[in-house]
């Protein structure tokens, strides 16, 4: 075969190549886009994993709040992505959301900051964000406390427990004790009720809004 002749076969199936992927992609796009966010979300454990972000404040005794953000990558190049608010003193896994359909730069430009507000996200290893997520339940569960409801949902951007090593030592409560301090939307004597009846009496620490003046 003539030398142009073999160079533009080769142009010719590197463009048959191109017009695949493109249609492959079209293809995913149209199937996806006939799903509801939901149906993405029960299908995310088998995505790649696009980040995974946590507050720097994880190993420091503060609030003892941390924040996590796992994002996966859609086959059709969306992004779909699980917000986890854990409480390492007492509630667990106090809120949690997900979505998904997000092009790549609304992701960037309104999750990050939506999430995060006035903490600083740091990379996690995925390994980091499962511990924290699932020990936290696990602990909150001592208790009484069950996750927020959206983590039927969410918990399907995660790996199933037991999947991932738990390789970290994480420590829960504060001085060996559940310590609950309430947040704007915490119902404290309901809260504080379950403490007295499932750690019992002086077995827990608290402060709430009243205490904080």
């Amino acid at each position: 075969m003539p030398r142009d002749q073999r160079k533009y076969q080769k142009a010719l199936m590197k463009k048959r190549s191109k017009q695949k992927a493109a249609s492959q992609h079209k293809s995913q796009q149209q199937e996806f886009g006939s799903l509801s966010g939901q149906a993405i979300i029960h299908r995310s454990r088998a995505f790649p994993l696009y980040e995974c972000l946590i507050s720097n404040n994880w190993q420091k005794d503060d609030l003892g709040l941390v924040e996590i953000l796992l994002a996966r990558k859609q086959p059709d190049g969306y992004i779909c992505f699980g917000s986890y608010l854990v409480d390492k003193y007492c509630l667990g896994l106090k809120n949690t959301f997900a979505n998904a359909g997000f092009s790549l730069s609304r992701y960037e430009n309104e999750v990050r900051d939506r999430v995060f507000r006035k903490l600083v996200p740091v990379e996690c290893p995925i390994e980091l964000a499962h511990q924290m997520i699932y020990q936290s339940i696990d602990y909150a569960a001592q208790f009484g406390f069950q996750p927020d409801n959206d983590y039927v949902l969410s918990q399907y951007l995660l790996a199933p427990r037991g999947e991932l090593e738990e390789p970290y030592h994480l420590t829960f409560g504060r001085d060996g004790k559940p310590f609950f301090m309430q947040g704007p939307h915490d119902n404290a004597a309901s809260i504080l009720r379950q403490l007295e009846k499932t750690a019992g009496p002086e077995n827990y620490h608290y402060m709430t809004a009243l205490d904080a003046f």
